[in-house]
């Protein structure tokens, strides 16, 4: 037989556990609206570029040196960094679809 633990003793008067919570809580802020509208368009953007989620995840994650930082960081601080993305990706669409146009 094994010892019982304290929570498991209703005689312990220790309150017993419940099972999982429901939430998940973090210490990191929410995104603002802005932000999260930064973000929504960026990867909108970038999906129509690449049209695979591979090189979208990839594009958008690695430090890019003609940003110097990360697309998707750049694009969620300002809109100036979107700006800055939206730019790149239309500059590298046209150069493989000159007749394309993917950040409206």
């Amino acid at each position: 037989m094994s010892a019982r633990e304290p929570a498991d003793d209703p005689a312990s008067g220790a309150t017993p556990r419940r099972g999982m919570a429901f939430r998940k809580y973090s210490k990191k802020p929410l995104p603002t609206p802005d932000q999260a509208r930064r973000q929504s368009h960026v990867v909108q953007c970038a999906w129509r570029h690449f049209g695979e989620p591979g090189p979208v995840i990839a594009f958008l994650n690695t430090r890019h040196e003609g940003l110097e930082g990360q697309p998707l960081h750049l694009a969620i601080e300002s809109d100036e960094g979107l700006a800055r993305v939206e730019t790149l990706l239309s500059r590298m669409t046209l150069e493989t679809r000159p007749e394309a146009r993917i950040c409206e």
